[in-house]
């Protein structure tokens, strides 16, 4: 029998975010305790924040926005996890990744766990300022080498890291498809304490579905 395991972060007020991004808060709209028949609140939610995907339309102006996605872009039946350990500022590169080419033909989506997500929780500044990244190099990579490949995802802030925005905004744009004919989904953010290496039974990312938007906070879960 399967299980389930939630691998996003419960959305909640003063989360490691990107620099400089929103944050999250409730405003409540009625209350039974003010005397109202029901509870309602207004969610403010910047779409980067917590855990994440980001689609085509986040970083090219011609890729796709995230509700015009088939559901089949978030739900992964051959998800691969990778233990390739990074310190801050560190980046992926191709020869993190060619060892498991193999294996990487045969995923739809590839989980990169470096162990950064410890300093999410003891250093959430460093999280947010000097996390690991994925490089250009790596991104070009894997659109030349791995097609069957629909997302990937991350247990650090976000593809970029902070210390190197003009690298990390080239890797953004090569891995969403501004200079092929395909694109990856990027998931930011991801809890992948305690999945184990290799491939999993499947991985669901599922977004809010709001029209027009490049990107949106994720509810994910793996099957175990």
């Amino acid at each position: 029998m399967s299980t389930y395991q939630l691998i996003s972060y419960p959305v909640s007020q003063d989360q490691p975010t990107w620099p400089g991004n929103p944050s999250f808060y409730l405003e409540p709209h009625s209350s039974i305790g003010k005397g109202d028949s029901c509870n309602t609140a207004l969610i403010h939610l910047f779409n980067h924040y917590g855990t994440h995907i980001d689609g085509p339309r986040h970083f090219y102006a011609k890729g796709k926005t995230l509700d015009s996605l088939p559901l089949e872009q978030f739900i992964y039946e051959r998800p691969l996890l990778l233990d390739i350990p990074k310190q801050k500022g560190e980046k992926v590169m191709p020869s993190d990744l060619e060892p498991y080419a193999a294996e990487l033909e045969q995923a739809d989506l590839l989980l990169i766990r470096t162990g950064f997500w410890k300093t999410r929780i003891t250093d959430p500044e460093t999280y947010e300022k000097t996390g690991p990244a994925v490089s250009s190099e790596c991104a070009i990579y894997l659109q030349e080498h791995v097609q069957n490949l629909k997302a990937i995802a991350l247990d650090f802030v976000s593809l970029a890291s902070y210390s190197d925005q003009n690298d990390g905004t080239l890797a953004h744009q090569y891995m969403l498809g501004m200079f092929h004919s395909h694109f990856f989904c990027i998931i930011e953010d991801v809890n992948m304490k305690d999945l184990p290496q290799g491939f999993l039974k499947g991985v669901s990312a599922i977004p809010m579905f709001i029209e027009g938007i490049d990107s949106s906070p994720v509810t994910m879960w793996a099957v175990l």
